[in-house]
């Protein structure tokens, strides 16, 4: 089984204290077998871009430039044609039920589904909806 990991797994690995839940299931898996998004590059390069200019700003950004891309590499997924179009389909669906789906969610969820992916997230209401096998580590 492959997975797509939401944001919150990535900022989970670099905390000072991390879920010992999360990085135990972290470590059972294949490194294979961990995928990003796009977005999830991009939700932390906004994090880290925000933060005042610091030594904590440096190292962040030194660890996505090398770290993150070593570890990930040809494992980072974009919106393409399907996951685009499966997108689009989630969220008239859920405009048309008045279950509004978070746009960032709903396309990893979406890029989720045209890669046969679980995605590993805290955060498994924002995407409940949407169709996509979730997992959260945290439980």
């Amino acid at each position: 089984m492959n997975y797509l990991l939401d944001t919150c797994v990535i900022s989970e690995m670099i905390k000072p204290k991390p879920s010992s839940k999360v990085i135990k299931w972290l470590r059972s898996c294949r490194d294979e077998s961990l995928f990003l998004s796009s977005l999830t590059v991009g939700e932390i390069q906004k994090g880290i871009s925000k933060l005042p200019n610091s030594r904590k700003k440096n190292n962040l950004q030194e660890w996505m430039d090398k770290e993150l891309i070593r570890r990930f590499d040809k494992r980072i997924l974009g919106i393409d044609f399907k996951a685009a179009q499966k997108w689009g389909k989630i969220q008239a669906s859920s405009e048309l039920t008045g279950t509004k789906m978070p746009v960032i969610d709903s396309l990893i969820a979406s890029i989720g589904i045209v890669h046969d992916m679980t995605v590993v997230t805290r955060d498994t209401g924002g995407m409940k909806n949407s169709g996509v096998r979730l997992f959260n580590p945290w439980k």
